[in-house]
């Protein structure tokens, strides 16, 4: 979990744990034929993919310390064609016919704002995601819909690859050895903020939020490689061993399930600067 702020080689600025709450239980899915184009949309992924879409309100997807607002109406639909198919469906299923319907997350929860804790532990903190495990992703942001805004259109999938990567971890475990690199050198709990980039760069770490735990560090590698492109990620990771490791280690975690993260990142950013047309 974590806020976008602006576009930059450090990304984020600010940013809390993915996994505080103890994940929902499941509930069986069932729905009327869809009578308006959102319905239809939200009908037609959970039969391609078996994922529920959730955009009407319910507190129990928001921890009591926290606030956050539903999603407008009127943006749902748009934002699960431009956002959830182009940026982050599209990208894998056309690397591995069916991957995503293997591997998505049995429900999607939306809201309109950033989840803002307002009082205990993470008081004054913003999540722009979260991940339950490999059952539900929550997404932020949806009221700031706009395509001609690339640098919310970057954070939003650069949010969703990050919450994606906790699913895979979950479903398949970091790869061997990863949590090992860097062993000795995590910070823990909100310790990371006082770490510098490159204080981070130099213990290993893609950004100080990955120094929270061996999860977020996962995690923050993927959101860093398909946000950047791959001659600077190259530029980035020859800087020292530990940097190099986890590189490879990421790279050939993804290329190994036939997905190749470079090519993911170079896709997103076309479909970025074409989205309009």
């Amino acid at each position: 979990m974590y806020k976008v702020i602006f576009f930059s080689v450090s990304l984020f600025l600010l940013a809390v744990s993915c996994s505080k709450e103890e994940p929902i239980s499941y509930e069986p899915y069932e729905t009327d034929l869809p009578d308006n184009p959102t319905d239809q949309a939200i009908y037609d992924l959970r039969q391609e993919y078996q994922t529920k879409i959730i955009y009407r309100y319910d507190r129990r997807y928001v921890s009591t310390s926290a606030f956050a607002v539903p999603p407008r109406y009127d943006l749902v639909l748009p934002y699960i064609e431009n956002v959830l198919r182009k940026l982050f469906i599209a990208p894998y299923d056309r690397q591995k016919t069916d991957f995503m319907r293997e591997h998505m997350p049995i429900e999607m929860i939306m809201f309109g704002t950033s989840i803002n804790y307002v009082e205990g532990g993470e008081s004054n903190f913003s999540a722009s995601g979260l991940a339950y495990g490999l059952s539900r992703v929550i997404i932020t942001g949806v009221n700031a819909y706009d395509l001609n805004n690339p640098s919310w259109l970057r954070g939003q999938y650069a949010t969703l690859h990050h919450e994606f990567a906790h699913v895979l971890d979950k479903i398949y475990g970091r790869p061997t050895g990863f949590d090992n690199v860097s062993k000795g050198l995590y910070a823990g709990g909100t310790a990371y903020g006082a770490f510098s980039q490159a204080e981070a760069r130099s213990r290993g770490f893609w950004r100080n939020y990955g120094m929270l735990n061996e999860s977020e560090d996962f995690a923050t590698w993927i959101d860093g490689i398909v946000t950047t492109p791959k001659e600077e990620v190259l530029q980035i990771v020859s800087a020292n061993n530990y940097l190099s490791q986890k590189y490879q280690l990421v790279y050939n975690f993804y290329l190994e399930k036939g997905i190749d993260l470079h090519e993911l990142q170079a896709y997103l950013q076309n479909i970025l600067d074409n989205l309009e047309d």
